[in-house]
């Protein structure tokens, strides 16, 4: 498997010892839980400070530490290719367009060349790791959009599939990249490409059509382009549901005073990376608007807010940061009576069983993104959930297909989240449960191993 973070990193702490942690969200721990399984080997980018010190000399480490189930190999870059491939392409140019945020993607040559030389470095890796040896390559994310075109370039034979995790343009914005053909043309090397949901394959489908002299069958989803054909699928990501529970089952007290020293009666939480597509603003002002028309909550709600950190070399994620403390502010002295203030914000991540009993215990979660490919947190809360709270959702995210028992919102309609924020509190308990079991029951079907094995199962139809 190939993707851009990896699931363990050794740093140096403040006493020069070093110490491997488990990188937490996203992909690496949807995907440690697989590779623990499965046995393989995960190459990522080696970005710990001491990364370098424990690896062999093929570049492998075996983790998780103290159990070893699988090969790490780790691929090195300079602080110049991190800002060219990751901070500039990956981030300041192919995420932007992905995501309707109405944010403009940056086109740069340099950074252009740099994400072509380090998807080269990732193939190359690849390659010396299956050797000679017939293999499946899983690449996963935006990262690689080019990879699969370098593996088969050297071996053809291999099975190569990717996972398309954020959502994919119409043609009308994804017109607009100088680079948009040879990005189709990288991606249509693999066997398989695998998106969340059918209108990101029709989004697909129609740029290749409207780009490449190619043919697109829409019944069996599948392209044949100079030759070769590829799979197009819908595989919508879930979460690990049964370990999940367990965690909720397990975590039976922690003290949250470190978070909330007053008083409350009812308790909503968002938890997200702090980036423009999450529409964090967006969720401050429908507070706001709540709280404004609904003054009978005043001194009894509170909102929590987890904010992880996320590419800060980016100004435009410094500026959303800086955005966000001066919203939250204004917001609090506006209302604040005493010791109660209705928004608090820790602008960091959080221990995980804080985060799981949190979860277990709020009364609602608010997961309110402008534009999101699926996002695991909705489905994190409801399987942890001790099942009376409420879901606000975005209807613009993947995950709002399968949860339609949540309370769906439009995130650039505030008057339409208060209201909804209002409606979820107010609603019947008896209702809440009964909303909240059917998403549990959804997400307990439709968990991590189904869709893993109904991706690899449609691989594996590939075979020749």
């Amino acid at each position: 498997m190939v993707a851009n973070r990896e699931s363990f990193v050794h740093e140096y702490d403040k006493n020069g010892k070093i110490v491997c942690k488990k990188t937490i969200g996203g992909v690496s721990t949807t995907f440690d839980t697989i590779m623990r399984a499965t046995k393989g080997t995960w190459v990522a980018h080696g970005g710990g400070s001491a990364d370098k010190e424990t690896v062999d000399k093929y570049n492998r480490v075996m983790v998780p530490p103290g159990d070893p189930k699988y090969v790490l190999r780790r691929v090195w870059m300079t602080d110049e290719e991190v800002r060219g491939y990751y901070e500039g392409f990956s981030n300041e140019t192919l995420w932007p367009l992905c995501h309707i945020a109405f944010v403009k993607p940056k086109f740069s040559e340099r950074d252009w060349q740099i994400y072509k030389k380090i998807n080269k470095r990732f193939a190359q890796a690849v390659l010396e790791e299956i050797e000679n040896e017939k293999a499946v390559v899983w690449i996963q994310d935006y990262h690689f959009a080019l990879l699969a075109k370098y593996i088969k370039e050297k071996r053809p034979d291999v099975l190569v599939a990717q996972f398309w995790h954020i959502p994919w343009p119409t043609y009308e914005i994804f017109r607009v990249c100088p680079w948009g053909k040879e990005i189709l043309k990288g991606i249509l090397h693999n066997d398989l490409v695998g998106f969340h949901r059918y209108y990101q394959v029709d989004n697909f489908l129609g740029d290749i059509v409207r780009e490449l002299e190619s043919k697109v069958d829409r019944e069996e989803y599948s392209v044949e382009y100079k030759e070769k054909k590829t799979k197009v699928g819908a595989f919508p990501i879930s979460v690990d549901y049964e370990r999940l529970v367990k965690e909720a089952e397990n975590v039976t007290k922690r003290d949250i005073t470190k978070f909330i020293t007053y008083p409350y009666k009812i308790l909503a939480i968002g938890v997200d990376r702090v980036d423009y597509t999450k529409g964090i603003p967006n969720r401050l002002l429908a507070i706001e608007r709540f709280l404004e028309k609904n003054p009978n909550y005043r001194e009894k709600f509170v909102y929590l807010g987890i904010g992880s950190p996320s590419r800060t070399n980016i100004s435009t994620y410094r500026s959303l940061g800086e955005q966000i403390v001066e919203e939250i502010e204004r917001i609090n002295k506006k209302f604040s009576v005493g010791n109660w203030q209705p928004i608090i914000y820790i602008n960091r991540p959080i221990e995980h069983d804080d985060l799981i009993y949190l979860y277990k215990n709020a009364d609602l979660c608010l997961v309110t993104p402008l534009d999101d490919g699926m996002n695991l947190v909705c489905k994190e809360y409801v399987a942890t959930n001790k099942g009376d709270g409420a879901l606000v959702l975005s209807s613009f995210i993947g995950a709002a297909k399968e949860l339609t028992e949540a309370f769906l919102v439009n995130p650039y309609d505030i008057k339409g989240m208060a209201d909804s924020i209002k409606e979820a509190i107010e609603t019947p308990k008896e209702e809440r449960i009964a909303r909240m079991t059917k998403m549990k029951e959804l997400i307990k079907d439709r968990n991590i191993y189904r869709w893993t094995a109904k991706f690899l199962l449609e691989l594996a139809k590939l075979k020749k």
